[in-house]
């Protein structure tokens, strides 16, 4: 698989290997963006990692989909990540002075987000996928 159908194609299927470390590379570079930002601009955080974000969205919702295939799932599995994708875009936005009391909206998000996100996590991240060739391709190697 190129490394443009990796992160742009939603058919396919790809293993936990592949999953981990998208994450990994995923969660690292949120962290550095996050970090550089508010070094460089700390000003403007609050704005510039909600748009960093929104640009790796689509390639975090691609890899997933993939695993879901793995898993014999369709697409819709991709609703899971609704809350998450609320949550994600909300913290940069909070007031710091407000954070320690998020409101009843935020912390039904987060909650909703924490299940959805376990349920991801123990479907994709620890389940084993289709053994040989299922509806959405050949087994992943």
């Amino acid at each position: 698989m190129s490394f443009k159908s990796l992160l742009f194609s939603f058919q396919g299927r790809v293993g936990r290997k592949t999953f981990w470390m998208w994450n990994v590379c995923y969660y690292m570079a949120i962290m550095l963006f996050a970090q550089g930002i508010n070094i460089l601009f700390p000003g403007l955080v609050h704005i510039l990692l909600p748009l960093f974000l929104i640009v790796i969205l689509i390639p975090d919702l691609a890899i997933t989909a993939k695993r879901w295939h793995d898993r014999n799932k369709s697409n819709w599995w991709l609703l899971l990540n609704i809350p998450l994708v609320f949550g994600r875009m909300s913290l940069p936005t909070l007031d710091p002075a407000t954070a320690a009391q998020p409101s009843q909206v935020q912390g039904l998000i987060s909650f909703a987000a924490l299940g959805c996100g376990l349920w991801i996590l123990i479907e994709c991240g620890f389940m084993k996928g289709t053994p040989g060739n299922n509806r959405y391709g050949s087994e992943p190697q």
